[in-house]
């Protein structure tokens, strides 16, 4: 049955419904589609639509994570979905057993976009959670351009899982084949599209692409090293002064916050760098919302510093209360500066470098760094648990102090 038809369907009966009893009425599909980076680049993704009566739902699937956005219908077989907390968009048309659309990443610009198409899947998805996993060390890049990386992979049959950890942050969950020696793998969640492909030689990964978005494309490769780790990610960013840490951020009315507030006194404090594009600020999101709500105020401020793309202060303070109430925070997010990463220094000057966001910063009862945490490896990876428990550990000493 054509999907125009279904959805006929579920407003007849909707209104039949409501008129008769309290029941609904639930459709579910599966489709199977690809974002169009270029004519010869098509990045893998896979989605739900569920059609219930007052609450049609819209869930993207990498791996083992299931986002989920409400569907909002237009004309026809028109629909919108916002992909909160970004902000970006899905509009696609529903025709027969097709789906025709658009995805826009306004993070970037209005004029960022990028077309996708899916068709209905019977296909059964299958990860492997219980598997073990090879670790491959990875360089990006060549030259002063290159960087270090880790692959944590499993794989089922043909199926591929895992995910790729950077000294900035994970390349969150990622799924994929493996057809002969050719891999891919892929992850859309609303801020990045993220693919990478690769042949596989022995225990080596070669002439590899990795691709995010339509925007930027860089070459990669690997080999299986058990041992391989990354820097520690509290020895990324130094501390150039061992005095009252100083920063000046402005709040969502407009006015100034500096390290002299009387929130600040005799309290543990954590300072997030982050912006509301960022994935991997989105994840250590999560982690502070359990803290903030562990522990009572007085023994610890959390507040978060946004580094925006967009020029505009109202239109960047209007984006952090939306993505404040999105998000359902428990502690104040401020805004810092544009994204470019020596605007953080003027915001916080006693950093000698911000190399990603997130950057995490817990200062003590006097005000001062003792830990600069850079980057975030969140529940995709297999560090996340040590994480979470070794900031509880320390955030505990310090309020005890």
């Amino acid at each position: 049955m054509a999907l125009k038809k279904l959805v006929y369907l579920i407003l007849v009966f909707s209104v039949t419904l409501s008129c008769a009893s309290k029941k609904t009425v639930e459709i579910s599909q599966k489709w199977k589609g690809a974002l169009l980076l270029s004519p010869e680049v098509r990045l893998p993704i896979i989605f739900e639509l569920n059609f219930k009566a007052g609450d049609s739902t819209f869930i993207l699937i990498n791996g083992s994570e299931r986002l989920t956005y409400k569907i909002q219908s237009g004309n026809n077989n028109d629909f919108k979905v916002k992909l909160e907390p970004y902000n970006s968009e899905l509009n696609f048309t529903v025709s027969a057993s097709n789906i025709q659309g658009t995805w826009t990443n306004y993070a970037k610009s209005t004029d960022y976009k990028i077309s996708f198409e899916a068709s209905e899947s019977v296909e059964k998805k299958s990860i492997n959670e219980q598997g073990s996993s090879l670790k491959f060390q990875i360089q990006f890049g060549v030259g002063k351009d290159a960087y270090p990386a880790i692959l944590l992979l499993k794989k089922e049959n043909k199926s591929l899982s895992g995910t790729i950890k950077t000294e900035t942050g994970d390349y969150r969950y990622l799924s994929g084949k493996q057809e002969g020696d050719s891999i891919w793998m892929a992850c859309f969640d609303g801020a990045h599209a993220f693919l990478f492909t690769a042949l596989q030689k022995g225990d080596s990964l070669t002439n590899g692409s990795f691709y995010s978005g339509n925007h930027y494309k860089d070459i990669w490769q690997a080999r299986i090293n058990e041992s391989f780790e990354l820097t520690d990610p509290t020895e990324l960013t130094k501390i150039t002064s061992d005095t009252l840490f100083r920063f000046s951020l402005m709040d969502q009315n407009g006015a100034l916050i500096d390290q002299t507030n009387p929130i600040f006194n005799n309290t543990v404090t954590c300072i997030q760098i982050m912006g509301t594009w960022c994935p991997n600020c989105k994840d250590e999101t999560e982690f502070l919302k359990e803290i903030r709500a562990k522990y009572p105020e007085i023994e610890l401020q959390i507040v978060a510093a946004a580094f925006e793309y967009e020029k505009d202060t109202t239109k960047v303070l209007a984006r952090i209360k939306h993505y404040s109430n999105s998000m359902k925070l428990n502690y104040p997010i401020y805004y810092g500066s544009s994204t470019n990463k020596k605007k953080v220094t003027d915001v916080f000057p006693d950093l000698d470098r911000v190399i990603s966001y997130p950057t995490l910063i817990i200062l003590d009862k006097s005000g001062k760094v003792k830990q600069v945490h850079t980057g975030f490896n969140g529940p995709a990876t297999d560090e996340y648990l040590e994480f979470k428990k070794s900031t509880i550990h320390l955030i505990d000493s310090l309020i005890i102090i």
